[in-house]
């Protein structure tokens, strides 16, 4: 993610969540050291965003913290392309957890974590506002070839 990327970044965010970050939160992200920021572009069209991923690497362990994809672009494979690249980058900064919270009403993305070896540790409730509890998924990092 560039900061050109972020007013397309912070419009898919405030079109898929209900207390979006600002573009000033997707900015700040860039200049931290232990902050990831990815982005997804649509085939054929490098200019625009369809999806994004941000993680923050600390000690031995990858939170990630945000991800969303484009509406159009939904149910195509892209948020797990962006999951796998933060487990992929877990690995090979030797991590040996990778956390995240979903809300619980977010099937499709409870759905794809659990597919990609993540388990409910904690729920947190009205972590979203009254009524909307997150859910803490961890993953235990995978050595490479298994």
């Amino acid at each position: 993610m560039t900061r050109a990327d972020v007013p397309w970044v912070a419009a898919i965010e405030a079109a898929s969540f209900t207390a979006p970050w600002s573009e000033a939160a997707f900015a700040s992200e860039l200049d931290l050291p232990f902050s990831r920021a990815l982005i997804g572009h649509p085939e054929g069209r490098p200019a625009e965003v369809a999806g994004y991923v941000v993680w923050w690497r600390v000690a031995d362990e990858i939170h990630l913290l945000d991800l969303a994809v484009a509406s159009e672009f939904r149910r195509a494979g892209l948020a797990g392309r962006l999951t796998r690249r933060v487990l992929e980058d877990a690995r090979a900064s030797h991590a040996r957890l990778t956390t995240l919270e979903v809300a619980e009403d977010n099937v499709p993305a409870r759905q794809l974590y659990q597919r990609l070896g993540f388990s409910v540790v904690l729920t947190r409730r009205d972590y979203y506002g009254p009524g909307r509890s997150a859910l803490v998924m961890e993953r235990t990092v995978i050595a490479e070839g298994h």
